[in-house]
């Protein structure tokens, strides 16, 4: 059932899918002071492997120091060249490619070639910011603010779900892609928060919309979920159904034939069936253009019989295939969307059934509100500091 009985107007306006503006409100007082998915625990589990995330304007790398995970700005202290490039590798030190210092786990320069020419050299000053970094069982979590809840109380009941899809024997990491979308980052986090839309964009891979009497919303401060146990009247969704309750059983797997998603604020989504789990982050890469990371992780045979385990390889790489098949249909939509949303004068109508995205919405401009508010009242009282780099005296007359 849904919560609300009355329609809404969208809270945002078209020109926050377009402008440069909102996007840098969007970034400063959003990503970066909320909780960002960048990458696994697994893909860094040796000494030197490292990646590399863009957390709104922050660059940020994420290595493996000797067992130790650190995240740190992705920005040498010395002239500010960017460490790493790649978005992921391995690295027998943390180098910069321009003049080789090196950095340790608590950003503190390790290394500095002829570093004679560095009289009273201040290490805590002219170092790498560390940010806070927390994990969810498999996966790795970043916030560039140095005051907020944890991971854990920002998620609520949903970190143990997440831990336990991403941690137990169950499960493992299957596959990873990178999407890039010709839209505002909004589009494809909202495509994802209702079912209004499947008709349309999903004729032949889901058919038809839940409705209502089909399907369970829950909202709260930090999130918002669906649930439904929907199957479709076509034959091959029932064959569909069958099938994998089929496979699961040799693979020792329990069915219980429902499907779940889950939007954390701001941009991780979350999908769960029994044979499969998708988590997928979306970011800007401008005001009408998006990047989408998406990790599928695939159900495991409990037996340990080789015909059991091959099973649960094939049937992975099917999900897969279909999980692919259905963000490629998103896709196609999200540039029509934005061309609308270039040429919009009036705010967007929201009906009962996308109360989600309304809600998500709302988080987001009071999120935004409350940014601006605080920067206000500082920029009044005299508080705004000088950036972190910022030199008026010769290091040697320094004290």
């Amino acid at each position: 059932m849904y919560q609300t009985t009355v329609s809404f107007q969208a809270p945002l306006t078209p020109q926050d899918y377009c402008s440069e503006a909102a996007l840098a409100r969007e970034n400063q007082y959003v990503f970066e002071a909320t909780w960002q998915l960048v990458g696994l625990v697994s893909s860094i589990n040796k000494p030197g492997q490292y990646l590399a995330a863009e957390v709104g304007r922050i660059p940020v790398v994420v290595r493996n120091f000797e067992g130790e995970l650190s995240a740190l700005l992705n920005v040498c202290a010395h002239r500010h060249c960017t460490l790493v490039s790649a978005a992921a590798g391995q690295s027998e030190k943390l180098k910069c490619p321009y003049h080789g210092w090196e950095y340790g786990a608590d950003g503190r320069t390790r290394k500095i070639p002829a570093a004679k020419n560095f009289p009273n050299f201040d290490r805590d000053r002219f170092r790498l910011k560390k940010f806070s970094l927390e994990q969810c069982g498999d996966l790795l979590f970043v916030r560039i603010a140095p005051e907020g809840p944890s991971l854990k109380e920002w998620m609520g009941d949903l970190f143990e779900r997440f831990e336990e899809w991403t941690s137990s024997a169950a499960w493992r990491p299957i596959a990873h892609l990178n999407v890039s979308a010709p839209s505002n980052w909004k589009v494809p986090v909202e495509v994802s928060l209702e079912s209004y839309h499947i008709p349309e964009v999903h004729p032949h891979s889901f058919g038809e919309d839940p409705g209502e009497s089909e399907s369970h919303h829950s909202l709260s401060s930090s999130s918002t979920s669906f649930y439904t146990s929907f199957v479709g009247p076509r034959v091959i969704d029932r064959f569909m159904r069958f099938y994998e309750q089929f496979l699961l059983k040799i693979m020792g797997a329990p069915f219980l034939g429902k499907y779940q998603h889950h939007h954390v604020f701001p941009n991780l989504l979350v999908s769960h069936t029994d044979s499969l789990t998708l988590f997928q982050v979306v970011r800007p890469t401008g005001s009408t253009t998006a990047s989408s990371n998406v990790w599928q992780y695939g159900r495991q045979s409990l037996r340990k019989n080789p015909f059991s385990r091959l099973t649960a390889a094939m049937w992975a790489r099917v999900t897969a295939w279909l999980s692919h098949q259905v963000l490629k249909e998103d896709l196609q939509i999200f540039q029509h969307v934005q061309r609308g949303e270039q040429v919009a004068t009036d705010h967007s109508l929201f009906g009962r059934c996308e109360e989600r995205l309304y809600a998500f919405q709302k988080f987001l401009t009071e999120l935004i509100r409350t940014g601006e508010s605080i920067r206000t009242s500082c920029n009044t009282a005299g508080a705004e500091s000088q950036p972190e780099h910022f030199i008026d005296t010769p290091i040697s007359e320094q004290k």
